[in-house]
């Protein structure tokens, strides 16, 4: 009888060295696949002109120049928390806005083609690399700042801090700043660290789908390439990691420190720009269609939804956002109702809306 056991549990033990030497070779596999691709990405990054190092200290800042660099302003494009494509989801807009203007892509650390650190991402770092990037491009203040979601709170706090260095700044619907504001649902340390290995062992790549979308609209296939890589290279990383712990206390640090000035601002509100119901049912539209053309199911149309969203807007507008305008001072408020993603669903009014904002700037 113990003889059978015995057996058993050497049979037992064969198999689960078996299982494990596949997952080691599997995971090799991935490992060195991603590192392959990583390396092609790069070169094809290099060789259409996107990847531009800018030394910080000790890391770098990709700091990607395009358009009328003679032009009159330098617009500055902030991306929002973990959209390391920002640069590709403006196309629409800063095709608009390219012959008067140089646009700039700067990405923060851990974002698109700038390098990863362990160096903590509080708001004084990341804005600190913002200046520090750009006066080692050689771009010279004043810039006009274009930052979305979370890139809000930077700007806000650059502005803030540095007033002489802005002239202007354009929200897409940034992270509404306050003494009571907080992002719900922030990944623990311990999801992200689960996530990080399994980003650097490029995991991350294997299961894309899940994860990374196509550009909206009409784009190249070369846009939606790079896109692709851009996302796939960052996923989580050890920059992404820290300034996503540090959310609310980024979000925190940077209202305590609001400063009112007169630096013109113009805010284009989306997430709770709704006054009629018909602005939430056609987002809805919009979301579905977005969803389909991904391969998911649809939402189904709840019409309990639109006198409820158009309620919370406003008292949303009433109770944080207009306070938090008031308090920077020098703001407009315009209402484009819609996705978070404003500048995918409705390019054409959020560039309507810059360009009349630079017109002013100039007229003055």
């Amino acid at each position: 009888m113990n003889e059978k056991k015995s057996t058993k549990g050497k049979i037992v033990l064969r198999v689960l060295l078996c299982l494990l030497l596949l997952l080691v070779c599997f995971t090799a596999v991935v490992f060195t696949v991603n590192k392959v691709k990583l390396s092609q990405e790069h070169q094809m990054f290099e060789e259409a002109g996107y990847y531009n190092p800018v030394s910080v200290g000790d890391y770098s800042l990709n700091v990607y120049r395009s358009c009328n660099k003679d032009g009159k302003h330098r617009i500055v494009a902030l991306a929002g928390g973990g959209v390391s494509n920002f640069g590709l989801h403006l196309t629409p807009i800063t095709d608009q806005l390219s012959d008067d203007n140089e646009i700039i892509v700067l990405d923060r650390a851990g974002y698109g083609l700038s390098d990863d650190t362990k160096t903590t991402q509080t708001v004084e770092q990341i804005v600190s690399d913002y200046r520090t990037a750009l006066k080692n491009a050689g771009v010279e203040a004043p810039y006009i700042l274009l930052p979305h979601s979370i890139g809000g709170a930077y700007a806000t706090y650059w502005v803030s801090e540095y007033p002489d260095e802005i002239e202007g700044i354009v929200f897409l619907d940034g992270t509404q700043l306050g003494p009571d504001a907080a992002i719900e649902g922030i990944p623990s340390h311990s999801a992200n660290i689960r996530d990080l290995i399994l980003c650097k062992l490029g995991f991350y790549r294997l299961a894309s789908s899940q994860f990374i979308f196509p550009l909206t609209g009409d784009r190249t296939e070369e846009e939606q390439k790079l896109s692709y890589a851009l996302n796939v290279r960052t996923g989580v990383n050890y920059a992404v990691a820290s300034e996503t712990e540090l959310t609310n206390e980024n979000i925190k640090f940077a209202s305590d420190n609001i400063k009112n000035t007169e630096v013109p601002k113009a805010y284009i509100c989306s997430s709770w720009g709704y006054t009629k119901e018909e602005e939430v049912i056609e987002n809805m539209k919009w979301t579905n269609e977005q969803r389909i053309s991904m391969g998911m199911s649809e939402i189904p149309v709840d019409p309990s939804v639109p006198p409820l969203a158009v309620e919370q807007a406003g008292e949303m507008r009433e109770t944080v956002l207009k306070p938090y305008l008031e308090e920077m001072g020098n703001c407009e408020l315009f209402l484009v109702a819609g996705d978070h993603f404003i500048f995918d669903q409705k390019p054409d009014e959020c560039a309507g809306i810059i360009k009349n904002f630079l017109s002013d700037l100039d007229s003055q």
